[in-house]
């Protein structure tokens, strides 16, 4: 029973915040005066506060009590972009080379002098639990000792690769530790199923928008590039998907399934099964790059392709640094029906990942710090993004177009067609303020009027500040293209 009376008097209170009844920054009764007022127990009244805080809504200050920490309302006046307009013009039109723009924006990270840096889709060391990471690498050092010095097993530690297993992905069919293969990230699991799973002059279907880098990777490669609306709001044709694997001879497939960088988006269940089950029947490989998928804001973790996966054509790429040390340089597969040759191109490669961040990242998840890190960086990055995204509205031109993520770390935001996102970006730089332009996450140039900003650092007045900077720059640009 008082369950639901929990529930209840959170989803009521939350219903208030979103109709504006009550605003950012109004105190909440007290638990005691809450208790009175609903005839319940202090215990159901902290249970429906610390729903609400979970959700970022409302917020505890010391020895005041609880407060509204923003009002979502302001968030119905975001206005959905609609498909059609995924490619205006201007967003197909190929200006710069690309190549170019992203080696410009690594140096520009590099730079010492930057105030606030939006570009970067990883936790700020504010969110992460430095000390018991410190801790876990010095019961390491202290007990393993010599241990840590030989090289580690090529596919990684066994303990570790036990861990991934009971932390990922649950599906149809039961994986061994001989299914995980350690990496040195995400990108580089991704690398080693491309090398495993294609060969020189394939065929390989990716999204229209991906993370940079993956880009780059696969340009490095001999094959032919085509693309696909993986991540869009609308459902997956299931005849036109199929038709495009046969037509185009695709023997791969690379996709992120959810919270998309740069969009945001997420596929939904039944497209995931469905995606799975034609590329299964057409003998098509998949890599999936779910290193978002624990990042989400909603009750319960996404769905992933590999759940769907019954005869090992996906393989799962992930890793630990967009969710608790991206220096540790720590990621993984679970591979597909080609683990012996994806473990020999691993082999080849690098010999193994990192011994001492392995057995650091061991110690932390068996002392159950993972999961707690997880659930608070959600809490935090959801609070993030209800900030900045009120901010994004009232500091940015009207014309903006967005979606609101349901999890993961990015705003990708649409601006007129005649907008270049590049040349704002270098404006913006100017400032000290580092964005991200569209361009770069396209195989092809596109999304010119498109810009990438990230909420991983706790809202505060120098994000606040450098918003409003990004708000009124654009301001200024939009109305002088209109004249």
């Amino acid at each position: 029973m008082n369950h639901f009376k929990f529930e209840k008097i959170a989803h009521s209170i939350e219903e208030k915040i979103y109709q504006g009844i009550l605003e950012a920054g109004q105190k909440l009764p007290s638990v005691r005066m809450a208790c009175i007022e609903l005839s319940v127990s202090p215990s159901t009244i902290f249970k429906a506060y610390y729903e609400l805080e979970a959700k970022g809504l409302i917020e505890a200050r010391n020895k005041s009590g609880y407060y509204v920490s923003l009002s979502p309302a302001q968030f119905k006046k975001v206005k959905q972009w609609k498909e059609q307009t995924t490619f205006s013009n201007s967003q197909t039109t190929k200006a710069k080379n690309v190549d170019e723009m992203i080696e410009e924006m690594e140096r520009s990270k590099l730079k010492n002098d930057i105030k606030v840096d939006f570009s970067s889709a990883t936790p700020s060391l504010e969110m992460l639990p430095i000390k018991k990471l410190y801790k876990s690498l010095q019961t390491c050092i202290l007990h393993k000792k010599h241990t840590l010095i030989p090289y580690e097993n090529p596919m990684g530690s066994i303990e570790l690769r036990k861990q991934v297993l009971l932390q990922t992905v649950k599906g149809n069919k039961a994986y061994s530790i001989d299914d995980v293969i350690i990496t040195s990230g995400c990108l580089e699991a991704i690398g080693i199923c491309l090398n495993t799973l294609i060969k020189s002059g394939d065929n390989v279907l990716i999204a229209d928008s991906n993370y940079y880098n993956i880009i780059s990777l696969l340009k490095n490669k001999n094959i032919k590039i085509h693309t696909y609306n993986f991540n869009q709001p609308s459902k997956l044709n299931s005849k036109n998907f199929e038709k495009i694997l046969i037509e185009k001879e695709i023997r791969l497939c690379l996709i992120t399934s959810n919270f998309h960088n740069p969009t945001g988006y997420s596929i939904n269940n039944s497209d995931k099964q469905k995606i799975v089950s034609i590329a299964t029947k057409n003998n098509v490989n998949v890599i999936e790059d779910d290193i978002y998928g624990d990042l989400y804001f909603g009750k319960n973790k996404p769905t992933t392709l590999k759940q769907f996966d019954t005869k090992g054509m996906v393989y799962y790429c992930s890793s630990f640094s967009k969710t608790l040390a991206p220096g540790f340089r720590v990621g993984y597969c679970i591979s597909g029906n080609k683990a012996q040759e994806f473990a020999k191109n691993k082999r080849l490669l690098s010999l193994g990942t990192n011994s001492i961040t392995q057995a650091a990242l061991i110690d932390f998840m068996k002392t159950g710090r993972y999961d707690l890190n997880l659930k608070n960086l959600r809490k935090q990055l959801h609070l993030n993004m209800l900030k900045y995204g009120n901010a994004i509205l009232n500091y940015f031109p009207s014309e903006i177009n967005f979606e609101i993520p349901n999890g993961g770390y990015v705003f990708w935001i649409r601006f007129p067609e005649h907008f270049d996102g590049y040349a704002f970006y270098r404006s913006i730089l100017k400032e000290k303020i580092l964005i991200t332009p569209g361009e770069i996450f396209s195989e092809k140039g596109y999304y010119k009027n498109f810009i990438r900003i990230s909420y991983s650092k706790p809202y505060n007045e120098k994000t606040d500040s450098a918003l409003k900077q990004i708000g009124i720059s654009a301001k200024e640009i939009i109305e002088k293209n209109t004249k």
